[in-house]
C-alpha cells in the first residue's frame, strides 16, 4: 500500500482474482485499520452494531441498515462505538474497479441508465438507510454467493449489484426531487418493503396512503397496477408463505405460528391458509416433513 495525503490507498490487485472482477466480505471493524482510499468503487452495508464512519472529513453515525456508495479515491474508515465482543460493528463490503460498470452497463444494455452516473462519476460518497431490510438481504445473498461460488455465481453477483445499484439511483433521484415531485412508484415500492419485513404487524391501507399523500382509492390503484395484487391480497400472500415456512421448519403450534405471522383469529387463520395453500396448516406441515 502507498501512502497519500496520510491515508492509505488499496490498490484493486489485493483483492481482486484473476477473472473475477468484483470482491465481497463481511467484516468486523476494529481501531486497527487506518483510514484509506482506493482504486476501486466500494458499496456498504452495517449489518450489526453502531459506530463512526469518518469519510471525505466528515463523521456519520452509523448503525445497523447504513449503506454507503463509496466512490474512487474518497478517503475513510470505520470505527466502532465500543470495543465489547458483544456489540461489534459489522459491515458487508462490496468492491469492483469502475469498468466492472462498463461491462455491467454493456451485458445489461437496459440498466444502462442506473450505470451511467456512477460510470461518469457524477455520484460523490452519499449514505442511504435500509429501513424495511430489503438491502440487508441482498447483501447476504451476494455474500453467500462470493464465498460458496456455485455455478453461475459471477452471473448472480452482476444481477445483485444491478439490483443494488437501482436502488442508490433511485435514492439520488428522491433526493434531487421535491417533495411536492416525489415519484408514485416510490411510495409502492417502499411500503411493499415495508410489508415484507413487518408483515406480522397491524397493516392497514389507509395509513400507507397518508403516508404517500394519496387517497385510498389512488394508493389502492397504483398498489394493484404495480404488484398485480391488491393490497389485501399481497399481504395475506406474505403472511401465508412465511406460515408455510414456520410449519415446514418449527415444532410450534398451529396458533403459536398463527400469530407470529400477523393473525389473532386462530379460526380465520384456519380458513385462510386452506383457502390459499389448499390443504390445512396441519396438513402442509405433515407433506413437508414427509417430503424432507
Amino acid at each position: 500500500m502507498s501512502k497519500t495525503r496520510s491515508t492509505f490507498v488499496m490498490p484493486g490487485e489485493h483483492f481482486f482474482e484473476p477473472g473475477i472482477p468484483i470482491y465481497v466480505n463481511r467484516a468486523c471493524e476494529t481501531f486497527e485499520m487506518a483510514e484509506h482510499s482506493h482504486e476501486f468503487i466500494e458499496i456498504t452495508y452495517v449489518s450489526e452494531g453502531s459506530g463512526v464512519h469518518y469519510i471525505a472529513g466528515d463523521a456519520v453515525p452509523v448503525e445497523h441498515g447504513t449503506l454507503f456508495f463509496i466512490p474512487i479515491g474518497r478517503s475513510h474508515v470505520f470505527r466502532p462505538r465500543t470495543m465489547r465482543k458483544d456489540r461489534p460493528l459489522i459491515v458487508y463490503n462490496c468492491l469492483f474497479p469502475a469498468r466492472y460498470l462498463v461491462e455491467l452497463r454493456d451485458a445489461f444494455p437496459h440498466a444502462s441508465e442506473l450505470c451511467e452516473p456512477f460510470i461518469e462519476q457524477r455520484v460523490h460518497w452519499f449514505s442511504m438507510r435500509d429501513d424495511a431490510g430489503e438491502y440487508h438481504a441482498l447483501f447476504r445473498e451476494m455474500h453467500r454467493e462470493f464465498s460458496a461460488r456455485p455455478p453461475g455465481y459471477l452471473g448472480v453477483l452482476a444481477a445483485l449489484v444491478v439490483r443494488i445499484l437501482a436502488g442508490l439511483y433511485r435514492h439520488q433521484l428522491q433526493l434531487g426531487s421535491p417533495e411536492r415531485d416525489r415519484p408514485q412508484w416510490l411510495s409502492i415500492d417502499e411500503a411493499v418493503a415495508y410489508i415484507d419485513r413487518h408483515y406480522a404487524s397491524s397493516l392497514r391501507l389507509g395509513d400507507f396512503a397518508a403516508k404517500a399523500n394519496l387517497s385510498e382509492r389512488q394508493f389502492s390503484r397504483l398498489f394493484r397496477k404495480q404488484t398485480g395484487m391488491s393490497f389485501t391480497e399481497y399481504v395475506q400472500g406474505i403472511r401465508m408463505d412465511a406460515a408455510c415456512r414456520q410449519l415446514a421448519a418449527s415444532h410450534q403450534s398451529v396458533a403459536e405460528i398463527a400469530s407470529e405471522v400477523g393473525y389473532s383469529d386462530l379460526k380465520f387463520f384456519h380458513q385462510l391458509f386452506k383457502k390459499k395453500i389448499g390443504v390445512t396448516p396441519r396438513q402442509y406441515r405433515q407433506q413437508a416433513r414427509s417430503t424432507s
